[in-house]
């Protein structure tokens, strides 16, 4: 007789997901092993066994190549103003004293008691000197450690990296070699941080991810447009939004749309992503415009309700600076700014939609960093808030304002009545401005690298 078992084994191989796309293998192998039995008859009977195996492998592999995997994002969690100190009504700041002070109008850089003589704030509020970075730094953050980080260069050629404060407001090196840093944000739930800089002089607005720790930046764009001058209109401030993406400030490659070959047209027309805010997705580099017409985004912020804000800078001659509050697809009118007294800009294209600034700064006052108040230590009446950073000297600037979107008139005649309120004053070149984690309000200045911290104190 003969007997004929068949055995049959099913190998599964899965994948582990990661960044890359990942396959699937499933191969799956029939072993079919055929036994022989061969009696033996004598008149001793003897059974003898002898098996033979004939393996038959048939493997049928399914290759099935799954979608590239998409790295969660992480989300914000909006806060709230339950915990604010109720019913107090904030009034403006004093104006500093502007002479006898140790270096004429100005105390000297490390005349650090005489800065806070000057510096004034609201009633019932204080100020402190935090520390002070070296170089000439552009914007600030926190960072998931809870200490102060800021983008900095040396000039001329604009330099530098990013240093760090430590609890007593020392400052060193966390990342260097990179020119023209402007913008830096750490994604939320994690202590990466990304910067935004110049790859020339001239030319590659870049958006770099530095590693935990400050290791080497690692270039996630290298293709947005830049820039203007050596000084001035390039990639700026960033802030990560609720929905976990990245957006940038990309300013306009022109002062007011002017041509480069005047003698054929007098003014062009942007490029994708100029003047513009772009929306990044941080693990892939891919973006794309969210809003466009704002000629110098540079810096943005999100309030609690996911509105979105930013300032923009007018031209060198005056008109534009403004504070936006900015819709997903809004134009905001760059270059076509004839209506908004730039008599040497072009006027509005017919074929476009265009939306309005929700305030017009003073001229020459040029906004720089931006803020919207979610702390818990100021009154109520300050959430949400914005506080903006006037960095010239035109008057109206040297200072931080408090701006309330709800309490900006909307008729001409009280609009043209109402001013922001000073917040803080007696500054050198304000350039940017963070909420701490305590509640506090920091104000970097860019020409000493001091930062002040503001604080409630009734």
């Amino acid at each position: 007789p003969t007997v004929t078992p068949t055995l049959t084994a099913t190998f599964t191989l899965t994948a582990t997901p990661s960044e890359t796309p990942t396959e699937t293998l499933t191969p799956t192998e029939t072993l079919t092993p055929t036994d022989t039995l061969t009696p033996t008859n004598t008149l001793t009977p003897t059974n003898t066994l002898t098996p033979t195996y004939t393996p038959t492998l048939t493997p049928s592999p399914t290759l099935t190549p799954s979608p590239t995997p998409t790295q969660a994002l992480f989300t914000l969690t909006p806060v709230n103003n339950v915990v604010n100190p109720a019913g107090i009504t904030v009034t403006p700041a004093p104006l500093p004293v502007d002479s006898g002070w140790s270096c004429g109008e100005f105390p000297c850089e490390d005349d650090v008691d005489a800065w806070l003589r000057k510096i004034q704030v609201p009633p019932g509020f204080t100020v402190e000197h935090a520390g002070q970075f070296r170089g000439t730094p552009q914007q600030l953050t926190v960072g998931p450690d809870g200490r102060l980080y800021a983008t900095t260069f040396v000039e001329p050629g604009r330099v530098g990296g990013v240093g760090v404060l430590d609890e007593d407001g020392n400052a060193s090196v966390y990342v260097d070699g990179l020119l023209s840093p402007v913008g830096l944000a750490f994604q939320p739930g994690t202590d990466v941080l990304y910067v935004s800089a110049r790859l020339t002089a001239a030319s590659g607005g870049v958006i770099y991810r530095v590693p935990p720790g400050g290791g080497a930046p690692i270039t996630v764009v290298d293709d947005l447009p830049c820039c203007w001058r050596e000084i001035d209109n390039q990639v700026n401030g960033m802030t990560f939004g609720p929905d976990g993406l990245l957006y940038v400030g990309v300013s306009a490659l022109t002062d007011h749309g002017e041509s480069d070959e005047p003698e054929r047209e007098p003014y062009r027309d942007p490029i994708p992503g100029e003047a513009s805010v772009v929306r990044v997705n941080p693990h892939t580099g891919d973006y794309d415009v969210y809003a466009q017409g704002i000629r110098h985004p540079f810096d943005l912020t999100f309030d609690s309700a996911g509105q979105f804000y930013t300032t923009d800078s007018g031209t060198i001659d005056g008109p534009g600076d403004r504070l936006i509050a900015m819709d997903e697809g809004g134009h905001y009118r760059f270059p076509y700014w004839r209506t908004l007294g730039c008599t040497n800009c072009p006027l509005l294209r017919r074929d476009a939609t265009y939306s309005d600034a929700l305030y017009a700064l003073p001229d020459f006052s040029l906004p720089r960093g931006l803020t919207a108040y979610t702390g818990d230590q100021f009154p109520a009446s300050v959430f949400d808030n914005l506080f903006v950073a006037l960095w010239h000297d035109n008057g109206t600037g040297q200072r931080v304002v408090r701006i309330a979107p709800a309490e900006i008139p909307e008729d001409d005649v009280s609009l043209a009545a109402y001013e922001p309120e000073p917040f803080v004053t007696g500054l050198m070149r304000p350039i940017d401005v963070a909420v701490a984690p305590d509640g506090s309000l920091l104000v970097l200045d860019s020409v000493y690298g001091h930062v002040w911290r503001v604080r409630y104190v009734r």
